[in-house]
């Protein structure tokens, strides 16, 4: 199984003092590339036409830009949102398996490695939920990381540092069914998996920021999210969101 990653960095339009980071992915089945690029340039031709579907990529950005909201509110028809509602139905009618870290954590959020020996644990959480997904629901496959290409510099330090945990940590070493190298893309060269990554991690960052209007979109993209219970009894998600920290007794917040 293929798992292609999108970022994403936003401030809370409810607190302005709060900004957060997610890194969120979808899964797909390798022999499914195929059919799912066809089926992606049926829906984009459906919507926005033929010169979009051959040469224009999915931006969730630009499909759930705040004045396409206004104007739809309005009770004009929007196609941009029309093709992100289509999207969404047809992740939940495929059964595409979403997952994604979401930080608030300041010095987390924006997925950069520092130290190459020590990797994030915001990537070591998305890793482990991978790998139980992989052993519950995929036995005999393995999962290969695709992330979408961002700075030369952050590519290669996320890469050697992700590269050391699977490699050289004991715990990295358990993790036997993801594939221990990471691989790096570009969604311009009509990379379905990462537009679609692209996609999901603009609704789900819209989502957490606040945003008034994307929670019709996410209740219906959250049922693409994967759960399954531990060995005590807890729920673990596929999604995993990491809170900053409260301050101890006697500290201050300021």
């Amino acid at each position: 199984m293929l798992i292609f990653f999108d970022e994403t960095f936003r401030q809370s339009l409810k607190y302005t003092n709060v900004s957060l980071g997610a890194l969120c992915g979808i899964g797909i089945e390798e022999k499914d590339l195929s059919r799912v690029a066809d089926d992606l340039y049926k829906l984009k031709y459906k919507h926005l036409g033929a010169d979009f579907a051959r040469n224009s990529e999915i931006k969730g950005k630009e499909l759930l830009k705040n004045w396409v909201f206004r104007l739809a509110k309005g009770g004009t028809h929007s196609k941009s949102l029309a093709l992100a509602f289509d999207l969404i139905h047809y992740i939940e009618a495929k059964k595409l398996s979403i997952f994604g870290c979401v930080c608030f954590e300041k010095g987390l959020q924006r997925f950069e490695v520092d130290n190459v020996r020590s990797l994030d644990k915001t990537f070591r959480f998305l890793f482990e939920r991978i790998d139980m997904f992989m052993k519950i629901h995929r036995p005999n496959q393995m999962a290969s990381l695709v992330f979408d290409d961002r700075d030369y510099g952050i590519n290669q330090k996320n890469s050697e540092a992700i590269t050391n945990f699977f490699q050289r940590s004991a715990y990295g070493l358990s993790i036997d069914s993801i594939v221990k190298t990471p691989f790096f893309a570009i969604s311009q060269s009509q990379n379905v998996g990462l537009q679609l990554a692209d996609f999901v991690t603009t609704v789900i960052g819209m989502r957490f920021s606040s945003h008034p209007e994307i929670s019709p979109f996410y209740a219906h993209l959250k049922r693409a999210f994967v759960s399954w219970p531990t060995e005590t009894g807890h729920w673990v998600s596929s999604l995993k969101v990491l809170r900053e920290p409260s301050p101890k007794k006697g500290e201050s917040v300021g």
